[in-house]
């Protein structure tokens, strides 16, 4: 199966959210109703998911600062 869309949306009804997930394959569609359960466990992935790439990239600037600075530092002593 191959992963079609994903949409979650607040009910203008009840105000709560509401969401579905669509898969295909080559003998047709099929879409899934997310209850609130699913749509906080994709809430709780997708918030750790943005932490985990802060941290990275904090990582990769930390790391490029450092390189510049002995990079200047080599400069400044010639």
């Amino acid at each position: 199966m191959d992963f079609k869309s994903l949409s979650i949306e607040r009910s203008w009804r009840s105000k709560s959210l509401e969401g579905t997930i669509r898969f295909s394959n080559k003998t047709g569609d099929i879409t899934l109703k997310l209850n609130q359960s699913h749509i906080d466990r994709i809430f709780e992935v997708v918030a750790e998911t943005m932490i985990e790439v802060a941290k990275d990239a904090a990582r990769e600037l930390t790391c490029t600062v450092i390189e510049h600075k002995k990079t200047i530092e080599s400069k400044e002593g010639n």
